[in-house]
């Protein structure tokens, strides 16, 4: 899961992708991007697959965002949600 909060409001009026085309920028073979979350501030947030932190930061330079992005990345260990509702215990998976 990334946080990015965008340094330069200019390059966020000059790109508006479909969501499509969004997903296929954001795709390279080791990191890409399968939900995104974004208020009319400066800050937005993406939920990342990949091998590691620095195939984000590779994919973020490659497509040339990162001089107008600041990146904040974290592994997350555990993912509930309502859609799929299982009652049992909610543990770190390193607890199992």
């Amino acid at each position: 899961m990334c946080t990015h909060t965008s340094s330069s409001s200019e390059s966020d009026n000059n790109w508006h992708p479909t969501d499509r085309e969004f997903f296929e920028f954001f795709t390279s073979e080791k990191a890409y991007v399968v939900q995104h979350w974004r208020r009319r501030d400066d800050f937005f947030f993406c939920h990342w697959i990949a091998e590691s932190e620095d195939d984000i930061f590779e994919l973020l330079d490659k497509t040339g965002v990162s001089n107008t992005i600041v990146t904040m990345a974290n592994e997350m260990h555990r993912f509930i949600t309502t859609y799929d509702i299982k009652d049992e215990k909610i543990i770190m998976p390193d607890e199992m």
